[in-house]
Formats: C-alpha cells, sequence, structure tokens
C-alpha cells in the first residue's frame, strides 16, 4: 500500500478486485493497482474487510455487471470497508455505476460518487480499448482519488 504521494503520508489500506471475461476490466484493474502500489485480484480472493479503499472493477454483459460482481457487491455490505470506488469496462454503456450503487445502497455499502469508466473492446466495436491513453486516465484517477480521500 502506498505510504506516501506527492511527499504526503496516507499510509491506507487499499484492496483492487475485478472482475472480467475478456481481459479488459483486468487492464484498468492492473494499471489501478500499479498506480496505488498494490496488486489487483479476481473478485474471487477475499479482502481482509479491513479496506479503507476497495477499488471495484465490472464490465458489462447483457447490460449489466455480471451476477458474481453483484453478488460480490452485495457481500461487502458485511466487510469493515471505508469506501467502495467502481470502475469498467463497456462496449456500448457508458458505466456499470447504477447497477452497482443501487446494490450497494441496499447492503449498506459505501460507494463513492466518483468512478472511472472507459471503452472495453468486443467483437469490432471500439478496438485497441482499453488503449495506453485509457489505462493512463485509471491511473490517474485512482491516484487522484487516493490523494484526495488521504487523511
Amino acid at each position: 500500500n502506498p505510504c506516501s504521494t506527492k511527499g504526503r503520508c496516507i499510509c491506507m489500506k487499499i484492496a483492487v478486485r475485478y472482475y472480467t471475461r475478456g481481459g479488459n476490466t483486468k487492464k484498468v484493474a492492473d494499471s489501478i493497482a500499479k498506480a496505488v502500489g498494490v496488486e489487483a485480484q479476481e473478485i474471487s480472493v477475499p479482502i481482509d474487510g479491513d479496506e479503507d479503499i476497495l477499488f471495484l472493477g465490472s464490465s458489462v454483459y447483457g447490460a449489466r455487471p455480471d451476477v458474481q460482481v453483484r453478488e460480490y457487491v452485495a457481500s461487502l455490505g458485511s466487510k469493515n470497508v471505508g469506501v467502495v470506488v467502481n470502475f469498467g469496462t463497456a462496449a456500448l454503456i457508458d458505466s456499470t455505476y447504477n447497477a452497482i450503487s443501487k446494490i450497494a445502497a441496499k447492503s449498506g455499502v459505501n460507494l463513492a460518487k466518483e468512478e472511472f469508466h472507459c471503452r472495453g473492446e468486443f467483437k469490432s466495436v471500439h478496438q485497441g480499448h482499453p488503449n495506453t491513453g485509457d489505462l493512463d486516465a485509471a491511473a490517474n484517477f485512482a491516484k487522484d482519488f487516493v490523494e484526495k480521500h488521504a487523511g
């Protein structure tokens, strides 16, 4: 976990979890994780339950996040997580935030208002995404979020 950024001590517990089928969301998760000094792991890997920030990534399948992601978000209500930060990829819709926020609200999960979303490649749509610009933007989003919520 990062213990300093821009000269400030922030020592926070941060985790990055994601679900992906095609690999697009994993690319974004890896970029976010590298930016905040942790390892991105699939949602099948349990969190400790004492995270200050949990970056949670999903993509869209059939116009909504996969059932595994929906169940994962619901399970977070029993964990001690300060804030969950949504990120994701999709070829057609603009965000997974609305679907995730409804589940989070029902489960008592504190979901940040900020999120990161970018296009993901699906068949011939948005080929090459997420690209380097998308991944850099994801890293910058994560660094800025952590900096803003430090101490």
